[in-house]
């Protein structure tokens, strides 16, 4: 893997840092909220959350545009489970609305972010 004095290429992606945060806040939410959103509904939004950054830089490790893309796609695909899925715990009564806001407010720049890097990506041959 290519690397550089700031680690791997895919630390420099902003949709990257971007997601890495959204999960962060994630796991913080569970953390914080763990006696009231059950241990699967948990397990699987943290599953949700840590897949966007890992397909992320994944598909960016891979090499090539059409690899990169899949990853990509895969990670969107995440992103939209993760906000179904606080969608649930907020009209459950499960989580607080602020926590819902500033987590929907992320959600929506990682997605900016992710489909940046498609249409870029879709630009490029492969």
């Amino acid at each position: 893997m290519e690397s550089s004095a700031e680690g791997p290429p895919y630390r420099q992606l902003k949709a990257w840092a971007e997601s890495r945060d959204l999960a962060v806040l994630i796991y913080k939410l569970c953390v914080r909220r763990a006696k009231t959103i059950d241990r699967g509904l948990a397990d699987q939004i943290r599953r949700a959350a840590i897949s966007i950054p890992s397909n992320i830089a994944e598909g960016n490790g891979r090499g090539t545009n059409r690899d990169s893309l899949r990853f990509l796609y895969i990670a969107r695909g995440s992103l939209c489970e993760l906000e179904s899925q606080i969608d649930v715990c907020l009209r459950a009564g499960l989580i607080e609305v602020e926590d819902s806001r500033s987590i929907a407010g992320q959600i929506t720049l990682v997605g900016r972010l992710i489909g940046g890097l498609i249409t870029y990506r879709k630009s490029r041959p492969d």
